[in-house]
């Protein structure tokens, strides 16, 4: 039975989220995008798959030098029997550019997944669905350029040529809504991924799937829309940061009209999980593991909120369930779980002129973990360099929230806990340190 296993993390907050601790062997992920499968650049069984299913497997692979070498000579074999715009280059101008991105040459790669767009707006029409697979490798590919403007007028088109192909709550739209969510969701626009998400919702409830395991990933993404803005991944040391500054959506949508920031995310979210719960219980046969994992994200949210009884007794039932279902409850609560932690930002750099090579840094705390989930006794074990950031990573280590110790089922104060973050920095440069005078060095011979 696998129980809350590791999630994929979303780009963003890989960045972020990812820190050493002694007492845990990873972070819980904030969110996992299981949403339906995107438009197929090659159908099973087409045509397509015939002639360039093979070299698609080769890509993903790794031999990208050899697929690109055949996809190369049969560009130019169809542009010389046929046109530059024919509809027979798509699919080898794509997976041409998908083998550009294994070879880690992202220009190339956007161009050639741009051309393949031009040729099928050409060939099949503006707005038609088969574009879809090209545009959302370019969004994926000026995300890995970092170029996140550019990335979300790509998700953005692929939905709207997804919502102009499709009639409203078709369930085909149900992919675009999805990716886009997440995009945004992945930007921190998160009032703009929990229209997407909602908008999911209401696609699913017209088609009786709302109470389906196919539905989860949008209420999960709901409940996470919530979280991240009461708790966001980075210590906002002021309201006014910029540190959440992405681009703002380019979309007009009722979804969009409809959002608004709150002052109580704790009712929504709980609702979306308690559903996730639900419908984990009507499956037939239900998986058990899962049904806990969802009761286990319902107990961390009310840790989230401060209703630390309500947790405890979640997990306390957890706990009960797991060994009535012969798997080891007292290793899984063994020790504290991280549940949230803001990262702190990194020192801020000297000037060019006076700044050192980079080096790395640490700090490693000691606490005890409360039955609430809170810390106390914060001690400071090591700093390199002292004090740098120490008060960073202190003020942010107040404010984590651990899934707490159970011990017979019971939640317990675990002492002497341990955690270190580590950072990059640049080492000031001493302006006073002695210069070597070169007029005081050995003179060199003459030739």
């Amino acid at each position: 039975m696998n129980l809350y296993p590791c999630k994929a993390y979303l780009l963003v907050l890989v960045s972020w989220l990812l820190t050493s601790l002694s007492h845990a062997e990873e972070l819980p992920a904030l969110y996992v995008s299981d949403s339906p499968a995107m438009p197929a650049l090659i159908e099973p069984g087409s045509a397509d798959e015939i002639a360039y299913g093979f070299l698609s497997q080769q890509i993903a692979s790794g031999e990208a030098d050899d697929a690109a070498y055949v996809l190369e000579n049969t560009l130019n074999q169809i542009e010389a029997s046929r046109h530059r715009y024919h509809e027979d280059l798509i699919v080898p101008l794509t997976l041409l550019g998908d083998a550009r991105m294994a070879q880690q040459d992202l220009e190339s790669a956007l161009d050639l997944y741009t051309r393949a767009r031009h040729v099928a707006r050409v060939s099949h029409g503006l707005f038609d669905v088969k574009q879809l697979a090209v545009v959302y490798r370019e969004a994926d590919a000026l995300i890995a350029a970092g170029d996140i403007k550019m990335a979300a007028q790509r998700e953005e088109y692929a939905y709207e040529v997804m919502r102009k192909a499709y009639p409203n709550y078709d369930s085909a739209t149900l992919p675009g809504l999805m990716r886009l969510g997440d995009f945004y969701l992945n930007t921190f626009n998160y009032l703009s991924a929990r229209a997407m998400y909602t908008a999911a919702m209401n696609v699913h409830s017209s088609n009786q799937t709302d109470f389906s395991v196919e539905a989860i990933p949008a209420l999960r993404g709901i409940a996470i829309s919530h979280r991240l803005e009461r708790f966001p991944p980075i210590y906002i040391a002021n309201p006014d940061s910029s540190a959440f500054d992405n681009p703002t959506p380019g979309l007009r949508s009722p979804e969009f009209d409809r959002q608004q920031m709150v002052f109580n995310n704790f009712p929504a979210g709980e609702k979306a999980l308690q559903q996730i719960i639900e419908i984990r219980k009507r499956q037939e046969p239900e998986d058990v593991g899962e049904t806990l994992n969802a009761i286990i994200e319902l107990a961390d949210w009310h840790l989230l909120f401060g209703r630390s009884n309500m947790a405890n007794t979640l997990y306390s039932e957890v706990y009960k369930q797991m060994l009535a279902s012969g798997v080891d409850a007292a290793s899984f609560f063994a020790k504290p779980m991280l549940v949230y932690l803001p990262q702190p930002d990194n020192p801020q750099p000297p000037p060019a002129d006076r700044r050192a090579e980079p080096a790395d840094g640490l700090v490693t705390l000691s606490f005890d973990v409360a039955p609430t989930g809170r810390i106390r006794k914060l001690v400071t074990l090591e700093s390199k360099p002292e004090k740098l950031m120490d008060f960073r990573v202190r003020r942010s280590m107040r404010l984590a929230i651990f899934r707490p110790q159970l011990i017979d089922g019971l939640p317990v104060v675990a002492e002497a806990q341990t955690y270190t973050h580590e950072f990059r920095y640049f080492p000031k440069i001493d302006p006073t340190a002695a210069v070597v005078n070169p007029a005081a060095q050995s003179p060199t011979e003459e030739s």
